[in-house]
């Protein structure tokens, strides 16, 4: 979880400072594919990783280790974007004709609520 969170905020400060995960990368002498995972929390950040980080990006190294609060609408964002990724999972394994009848209850569902 620690990795994640730290990942988040690597993620905050590299678009605060308008770079692409590409030009942070060369930057730090990564490959995009090791940036990517830290961001995302699957790979593990030594504490040196994160000094150079924060230097690179200039932020204080305790923007990336100090904990902040959660808020409530961070946790509806994740609690929806888990559930939107487990239906299209559950989407994609369904014969097209499948499909078709719940996009057709999507709809109809939609009208009604409108």
């Amino acid at each position: 979880m620690i990795y994640k969170t730290i990942g988040k905020k690597i993620q905050k400060a590299r678009e605060e400072a308008g770079l692409s995960q590409e030009e942070l990368a060369s930057r730090l002498g990564y490959t995009q594919a090791a940036l990517s995972n830290y961001e995302l929390g699957k790979r593990r950040l030594y504490l040196a990783n994160i000094e150079q980080i924060a230097r690179e990006l200039n932020k204080p190294l305790s923007f990336f280790l100090e904990e902040s609060p959660i808020t409530a609408h961070e946790i509806q964002k994740e609690i929806k974007d888990e559930i939107q990724a487990e239906i299209i999972q559950l989407l994609s394994e369904l014969p097209i004709e499948e499909k078709k009848n719940i996009l057709e209850y999507i709809k109809w569902r939609r009208d009604r609520l409108t």
